[in-house]
């Protein structure tokens, strides 16, 4: 940490930067930034220790003063990200709010081609990248690694429409179903990331049929089965693929586990034995979620509000999905950093062309 790195507690470092003749510097203009992107994350790092907050109960250690140092922690680590490489948010301010120096970036192209480069194409190919989990699009790229696909590049810059033609959308469908392919024989994921970057796009063909956002769907997969390390397993040790504790209420056709469960009774958490359904893949564990919850017709509340996911789940837990008297709530905590994840990658992989 240099020397004129900032503290959290230092209340007077804003009024400082206000004064004198150096006020409207660039290094001052600079901290700003950083400070903004500081305050950035740590609005993101409490609300991923909020959304763990599911998973702490009965935890000796998850005390009022073990949080009160763990946020001391959290806002200057916030800090000092932001003083060091950070997420590219000063960057991007810093170029908003320094359009002399945005004008001379771009300077040159202009006289090279007489009009300003169009990224539009590009922007739109990265951000169907990012929404499948491909990420494969990064603008900015030096010549060396452009230099294989330049021809590729420039005809995507000058017709766009070729990006959208049919053989395009199949090669991207096919990328898909090989992902899906590969998930559907994974016994166990090693963290939470890989477990959600596996589920959204199974989980975005249900929530399609359901109109809800497919992140709450990941977060429920995620409650129910502690991230994909607590599926449950048959008597021969198979896994179940039932990513959404769904029970076979003596009407369930299919294969079928039968395992100690916990369940909440008149508030008290207790071990029960239950029978749930088993299923060969992932995919069918959320086809049949979605198929569950459209013909039992104690859940047509709930369906009537996917428009708010928040809300969805609380009717859902109303109407008796879950025994937890705290599932919504647990659910709504992970979807939010879930999602919060998701747009902090997005802001990364749009600023990396800013960084050295």
């Amino acid at each position: 940490m240099h020397s004129n790195s900032l503290s959290y507690t230092d209340l007077n470092a804003m009024a400082q930067m206000k004064a004198g003749s150096k006020a409207d510097s660039p290094e001052n203009m600079e901290r700003v930034a950083r400070q903004f992107e500081s305050l950035f994350l740590n609005v993101m790092v409490k609300s991923m220790r909020d959304a763990n907050q599911a998973f702490a109960e009965g935890n000796p250690l998850n005390t009022p003063q073990t949080r009160f140092y763990q946020d001391m922690y959290d806002s200057q680590l916030s800090v000092h990200l932001a003083e060091k490489q950070g997420l590219g948010l000063a960057d991007v301010m810093l170029r908003q709010l320094s359009p002399q120096k945005a004008e001379a970036a771009t300077a040159p192209a202009v006289a090279a081609t007489g009009e300003r480069p169009d990224h539009s194409a590009l922007l739109a190919r990265r951000r169907l990248g990012i929404s499948l989990g491909h990420g494969e699009v990064t603008l900015g790229r030096g010549a060396a690694a452009t230099q294989p696909a330049a021809t590729a590049d420039r005809a995507a810059v000058a017709e766009p429409s070729r990006q959208w033609q049919p053989l395009r959308a199949t090669q991207l469908a096919d990328r898909s179903q090989a992902a899906v392919a590969a998930t559907n024989s994974k016994t166990r994921f090693d963290s939470p990331a890989e477990f959600a970057a596996a589920m959204l796009p199974m989980a975005e063909k249900a929530a399609a049929r359901l109109g809800v956002d497919p992140h709450y769907l990941v977060a429920q997969a995620a409650l129910e089965t502690g991230w994909g390390k607590s599926i449950i397993r048959g008597r021969d040790g198979s896994s179940s693929h039932n990513l959404f504790g769904i029970k076979t209420h003596g009407q369930w056709q299919g294969g079928s586990a039968n395992v100690l469960t916990s369940e909440y009774r008149d508030g008290v958490r207790q071990q029960e034995r239950a029978t749930f359904r088993s299923y060969e893949s992932y995919e069918q564990s959320f086809d049949d979620y979605v198929d569950f919850l459209q013909s039992n017709g104690r859940y047509q509340q709930a369906l009537a509000r996917t428009g708010n996911a928040d809300a969805f789940f609380r009717e859902l837990q109303q109407a008796g999905y879950a025994t937890d008297p705290r599932y919504a709530s647990k659910v709504s905590q992970i979807a939010r950093k879930l999602i919060s994840d998701n747009m902090t990658a997005s802001v990364s992989q749009t600023t990396t062309e800013g960084r050295a």
